[in-house]
């Protein structure tokens, strides 16, 4: 998408996704920092900010500059709810944490495999590079289902137990 249809020279192609990098590493920071204290906060809005970038990038792929701009975003809103992930996992293991934790790493793996081998079908139809593009952003809201049932599910035990935590654990 970067070449073909946003015009980027293949030499710059490394620093678009150095951006990404960049973006990724104060998403994860900032993630875990929002996590601590409002871990399903940021389990829902990455997965919909994702949804919209996506989207958005999906519109404005034959343009350089906002393109570069949406994927940086999109490291930074993309993968900042890993590590809220792997701490919830964790928590709702309890007695097994290091099971939870690997759980919730396989299933991030089996996740990208399975949406590569979507993107790479949907990269052969008529949506071209853009399709790719488009299953992220299905998925990523799509994601949201689970986030804000657990999000909900959680809210209400605090409130059944503790009135006073339900801000704090959402």
């Amino acid at each position: 998408m970067l070449t073909e249809r946003t015009g980027i020279p293949v030499s710059l192609v490394p620093l678009v996704l150095a951006g990404f990098g960049v973006g990724s590493l104060v998403g994860s920071l900032l993630g875990g920092r929002i996590g601590d204290s409002r871990p399903h906060t940021a389990t829902i809005v990455a997965p919909l900010a994702t949804a919209l970038i996506l989207t958005a990038l999906a519109l404005v792929a034959g343009a350089s500059t906002p393109t570069t701009i949406l994927l940086i975003l999109l490291g930074l809103f993309g993968l900042g709810a890993n590590p809220v992930l792997i701490s919830l996992a964790v928590r709702y293991a309890a007695h097994a944490p290091t099971l939870g934790s690997s759980l919730s790493v396989a299933a991030f793996n089996l996740g990208t495999a399975i949406a590569s081998w979507i993107g790479g079908i949907a990269l052969g139809t008529g949506l071209g590079t853009t399709g790719p593009v488009l299953v992220g952003a299905v998925i990523a809201a799509l994601t949201l289902i689970p986030a804000t049932a657990l999000a909900l599910i959680q809210r209400r035990r605090a409130a059944e137990t503790s009135p006073e935590l339900v801000n704090v654990l959402t």
